[in-house]
């Protein structure tokens, strides 16, 4: 077991109440509940911005203290599929958030936001589990 760098434990754990946000969103925008609008504007602009920075920060190869796996193949695969789901998720967020917005301003729903919320939250969830169990079986078990 490695020890975990300061980085992954911020954006695991941080990550941890947007999925709260986005099930409350998911399941009150299916049942047409008005809370849907604030919590899941939270949850997107919360998930963005961890994304976003997370990205940021590994992409300008900034140095992770005590972060040292032993790369295979197979992580190096995995790391890949999970960066392509991570990139669609952001674009399907940014959808989301536009269309949700244009919802408010115009007070008549938009087609592509009730068809895209259940693959972004699908993705999502793929994306925040198979972040968490990577962190969990390399630096907690």
């Amino acid at each position: 077991m490695a020890e975990a760098p300061w980085i992954s434990t911020f954006i695991a754990l941080a990550l941890i109440p947007v999925a709260f946000l986005f099930t409350h969103a998911y399941l009150s925008g299916r049942r047409r509940l008005p809370y849907h609008k604030v919590t899941g504007t939270v949850g997107v602009l919360w998930d963005l911005s961890l994304s976003i920075f997370y990205m940021l920060f590994r992409l300008t190869g900034a140095n992770v203290e005590g972060g040292i796996l032993d790369i295979t193949p197979g992580l190096v695969v995995y790391f890949a599929v999970h960066g392509i789901v991570a990139a669609v998720v952001i674009a399907l967020e940014l959808v989301i958030l536009g269309t949700g917005v244009i919802q408010w301003r115009t007070h008549k729903p938009v087609k592509w936001h009730r068809l895209l919320s259940s693959p972004l939250y699908a993705l999502w969830f793929v994306a925040f589990l198979s972040g968490e169990i990577v962190y969990l079986v390399y630096y907690v078990l």
